[in-house]
């Protein structure tokens, strides 16, 4: 098979699904939309040379056969500096082919028919090249690892994210798949028990029901919808100010009144999907660390979040929970970003752009 190197990518040629319809909000809550279809084209799942590999593509599996998308394995070559091709073409296709059979080994048992049989290979720096193809490629979920093989061990913080996730979330506004590292060498089928949605009472932490649902549905796992009440701020005169601890206490009533009426019209309305749902409401406290410890505590498989929520700056595409939540969680990680991007017309834009980039894809 001869292999080519063109300078710009050529765009997904499989076939664009019909974008969901938004969905219906009221005061009583979400409203699930009768639209079957489905809002990523393909779940691409970033492949290293780890033994966490096989890991990541059977949690890709799992979220993908929820979604009904295809799986796309990717795998980036490092051995030459983006800015150059190889000058030993021999040398390049036995690179090339080591790389197709390395990723036909750990999609080969999956054997399912929503696994794209060709494969994305890039060349250059994985965050580099993997945020530079999310961008030319919008509407595809991007499923990869926290930490890279070369990453575990050296972090000052074992569950912060590496240098190639923390790119990837920084550069790109694609929805990410994070999952942790796992050292278990199971061959099973990843099967989701238990999804925990975080919400805040905002329209953009809602929109990612419509994703846990259809996983949920898909595995027959339990939906439970958290809520973390966050401690009020206000000026005192002084430590014994009885005024203000009166009016933070009815304050904190009246916000877990508020929360409890809010998680209730929620799960009336999601349990008519015939799925189980529970909600649970924790107190005050730090919200970033109070959502992380219910994953733990309640034994969740997979955490199902937008990546913003009340937050008011709005060109941010990543909040500060989202963050702290992908850096710090020890289970998978969906994270949800809106956006009405479409895939870039590469024939109105300026060649020098890109650069003498490297990539193939392969169909065998």
């Amino acid at each position: 098979m001869h292999t080519k190197s063109p300078p710009v990518q050529p765009p997904f040629t499989g076939p664009r699904p019909k974008l969901r319809k938004n969905n219906a909000y009221s005061r009583a809550g979400y409203k699930e939309s009768n639209s079957d279809a489905a809002p990523f084209r393909s779940t691409v799942a970033c492949l290293d040379n780890s033994r966490d590999a096989a890991h990541v593509f059977r949690h890709a599996v799992a979220v993908a056969s929820g979604l009904d998308i295809p799986v796309k394995p990717a795998h980036v070559l490092q051995g030459w500096a983006a800015e150059f091709s190889p000058s030993d073409p021999i040398g390049w296709q036995i690179k090339m082919r080591e790389a197709q059979d390395y990723l036909s080994r750990i999609v080969k048992p999956e054997n399912r028919s929503f696994v794209l049989q060709d494969q994305l290979l890039l060349n250059g720096v994985a965050g580099e090249e993997i945020s530079r193809w999310t961008g030319e490629n919008a509407d595809n979920l991007i499923a990869m690892t926290t930490r890279c093989g070369l990453e575990n061990g050296h972090s000052a913080n074992d569950l912060a994210l590496g240098r190639t996730a923390q790119m990837v979330l920084d550069r790109t506004d694609a929805s990410l798949l994070l999952i942790p590292p796992d050292g278990k060498k199971e061959k099973e089928d990843i099967v989701y028990r238990r999804l925990i949605v975080p919400l805040d009472g905002s329209w953009r932490a809602e929109s990612v029901l419509p994703f846990a649902m259809r996983i949920a549905r898909k595995h027959g796992a339990e939906l439970l919808l958290a809520h973390v009440i966050p401690k009020p701020e206000i000026v005192a005169a002084g430590l014994d100010d009885a005024e203000a601890n009166d009016f933070v206490m009815k304050l904190n009533q009246f916000n877990e009144k508020n929360a409890r009426a809010y998680l209730d019209r929620l799960q009336s309305r999601l349990t008519s999907g015939g799925i189980v749902v529970r909600s649970v409401l924790e107190k005050e406290g730090d919200v970033r660390e109070r959502l992380l410890g219910l994953a733990d505590s309640h034994a969740a498989d997979l955490i199902v979040m937008s990546a913003r929520g009340k937050g008011t700056i709005h060109n941010m595409s990543c909040g500060n929970v989202a963050r702290h939540i992908a850096g710090h969680t020890k289970c998978p990680l969906l994270l949800i970003r809106q956006q009405k991007a479409r895939p870039t017309d590469h024939s109105t834009l300026p060649r020098q752009r890109y650069g003498p980039r490297l990539l193939w894809e392969s169909a065998h």
